[in-house]
């Protein structure tokens, strides 16, 4: 068994109107990603006990903190575009596009372990500045988003490959992981 000791190489690909999704680009250093399945839990009572439980999956949030959060990087998980003065201005007509989050996790023994999550859209981070003071600290941007389940259902996939010997793992980055059609 290994485990899991960075985080690196944060990706984001726009999804496209045919389900398709635009080549992965690489997003600013990753610092941390936190994940969180949201899932809905009912028990069924009878008997004056629980007799079973049921659970769904409801959306899923993804909060990323970068080194930063540049123009570039903005423009596509916003869904924005500069102005003739090179200048983003903000709209409340703004629409963040829907796309895929993919990421890698260093392992201890060597290796690395795969993400990608399949569907969703962030939200224009909030943001807190503090004077440099006596001491620097630095400031680095974090950004929310609400994934979900594909319409096939699928919501994430993930791999382990230990050794570098995955040709998944290899290509990871090139596009948004579909499965190898079956023959």
């Amino acid at each position: 068994m290994s485990y899991a000791i960075g985080l690196r190489d944060l990706h984001f690909a726009k999804g496209m109107a045919d389900g398709e999704y635009d080549v992965p680009k690489k997003l600013s250093d990753a610092i941390t990603a936190t994940i969180t399945p949201n899932y809905t839990v009912t028990t069924l009572y009878g008997d004056d006990r629980a007799v079973a439980v049921a659970n769904a999956l409801g959306d899923i949030d993804i909060q990323i903190n970068t080194t930063d959060l540049t123009p570039e990087d903005y423009d596509l998980l916003m869904g924005t575009t500069k102005n003739a003065d090179g200048v983003i201005e903000d709209s409340v007509d703004d629409v963040a596009p829907y796309g895929a989050l993919s990421f890698r996790l260093p392992l201890e023994n060597g290796g690395f372990k795969y993400y990608t999550y399949f569907k969703g859209r962030f939200q224009p981070p909030g943001s807190t500045h503090n004077t440099k003071g006596g001491s620097v600290e630095f400031q680095t941007p974090t950004i929310s988003g609400k994934f979900m389940a594909r319409e096939d259902g699928k919501w994430r996939a993930h791999v382990v490959d230990a050794d570098g010997s995955s040709a998944v793992a290899a290509a990871w980055f090139d596009s948004v992981y579909k499965p190898t059609p079956e023959v």
